[in-house]
Order: C-alpha cells, then structure tokens, then sequence
C-alpha cells in the first residue's frame, strides 16, 4: 500500500506533520475556545465547501473570533491540502482557534489575541459509511446540554459523552429530547416521516445547524418530490418520533442514514423506508455532481 501522504495548512503555510504546530497555550487547546467545521471529500473534491465556510464564519461571529481568513482563502487552502493528500475519499477539517494567550478564564477583546487556523486532511472508512447507511438503531436521551449548540465549537464534550453511551448499548446515536420536543442527535440532526412528508425541528439555539439537514431539505427533498416542513410553530415531540412512518438521521459524514429502532422500538416495519431511500438516492446523486 502507498505510504499516506500528509500536507497541513496552519498559519499560511503547509508543513508535512503536525508536530510542533500547536502552542501550549492556545486556547482551542486550553478551554477549547474555538470553532470547526468537518467536510466531506467525495471523489477528490471538497463537497459543500462553501456552506461549511459560511457556517464557520457564523460560528466566528457567535463567538467573537475575528476572521483572517477569507472565504475565498479557504477554497485554496482546503484545494492545495486535498490535491497534496492524494485523497480521494476522505475529509477536511477545519479549526480556528481564538489563538494563544494566558490562562485567563474569560473572553478576551475580540482583537487582542491574532485566531490560529489549522487544516488537514483523512481519508474515510467506505465500508463503515455503507454499514451504516442500511439501517441503525439509536435510543432516546434528555436533551441537559443548554443553549448555544447552534454554535460548533471546539468542545463537544457532552455530545460526545452521549453518544459514547449509546454506543456502549449497540445504538449508532443518541437523539436527543427537551421539554418532551426533539431537538437533534448527539452526532446528526433528524429528520422523521409522516404522511409521506419529512418532519423536522426548525433551527434553534439547542442544535446544530446541520449542512447535510439544510441540503436535504432546499435541493435533495424537492428535487426527489417529497414535501419537507421544519416550521417553529409545530415542533416535533418524541410522540411523533416514536410513531413516525420513517426516521433517518443527517450528518456530514455518514449522508443520510435511516434509522429502524429507537429504544428498541422498530420504526414502521423496521426496514428503510420509501422516501428515506429516495432522499438518500438523490442526495448521492448530489455528491455525485458536486457542489461548491
């Protein structure tokens, strides 16, 4: 096998590993004051790039990290570290810290510290990807984490600590609930199906903005003629969960995985459903055509 080849951007310039990149006292390190965002590399090309972009800055601008990185920069970084990897499939990560500085437990001025950004690439477990994409179980979780997980920053902790703990009883995630309403999963945003119509939770401060959620519902939805809502005003309760006709997952690195089970309970008749199965039919046909 051909020996991995590894080009890392950090600060504007590439070097071929990660030693000696990272200060002791950078606060992504130190309180992980910072935001990321994971893309998907599909057939050697960035997909989505400018939506993950887009959210990164969000992300920024929530936390009061000054960009120095354009848009446009980006595109080229991400271009130059993919092309130097040789990775066909694979992903990119992007992290921007708030940059070094004391161990001062608070928010520094927005100009005080100069942010440091870090970009590398990985290639990606296929098989794993289809496995999952045939159908998972998950279990049900109440949702204590409190506001700002639109933001995705660099401590994920509960998250992660949740779907750890699903995955030690046999399930692919935990989905979330607050207030008896969904909000997202651990690791996915979600997506039931009644009627024949997709089902879920408008965009609030206890999920994540998901890029494979928004896809799915303003060009792959449409594109496959199925009708999708995800209005404020008729949130999703764990009664419609637990009764939907079909429920999938969304997230970046998986696409679009259906789900048969929750809490032991099979969804439907416990296969992948009709519209799951042509949300992910087209949403291939999507990564397939590339998008910026």
């Amino acid at each position: 096998m051909a020996e991995e080849k590894t080009t890392i951007y950090f600060n504007n310039n590439f070097y071929p590993d990660l030693h000696q990149l990272i200060s002791a006292n950078d606060r992504g390190l130190q309180f992980g004051d910072g935001c990321y965002e994971w893309v998907r590399v599909y057939q050697g090309r960035a997909f989505a790039l400018s939506y993950h972009t887009d959210r990164l800055y969000r992300s920024m601008r929530l936390l009061g990290i000054r960009p120095t990185t354009a848009p446009d920069e980006f595109t080229e970084i991400v271009d130059t570290v993919v092309g130097e990897s040789g990775i066909t499939e694979g992903y990119v990560k992007i992290i921007v810290t708030r940059g070094d500085g004391e161990h001062d437990f608070t928010i520094p001025a927005r100009n005080a510290l100069r942010p440091n950004v870090l970009v590398y690439a990985r290639p990606i477990n296929l098989e794993a990807i289809a496995k999952v994409q045939s159908g998972v179980k998950c279990m049900t979780m109440a949702d204590d984490r409190g506001h700002h997980c639109d933001i995705l920053s660099l401590n994920q902790l509960n998250n992660m600590m949740a779907r750890a703990e699903a995955q030690k009883k046999g399930c692919y995630d935990a989905i979330f609930i607050k207030d008896d309403l969904l909000t997202e999963a651990s690791h996915s945003n979600v997506c039931i199906v009644k009627a024949g119509v997709i089902w879920t939770p408008a965009t609030n401060e206890f999920m994540t903005r998901g890029i494979t959620r928004s896809l799915v519902l303003s060009r792959v939805a449409p594109t496959a003629g199925v009708t999708s809502i995800d209005d404020a005003t008729d949130p999703v309760r764990l009664e419609d969960v637990m009764n939907a006709e079909e429920v999938f997952l969304t997230n970046s690195e998986d696409g679009i995985i259906p789900v048969l089970s929750i809490d032991g309970k099979p969804i439907g008749n416990g296969e992948v459903g009709a519209v799951t199965k042509r949300i992910q039919e087209h949403y291939a046909h999507l990564m397939a055509d590339g998008l910026p």
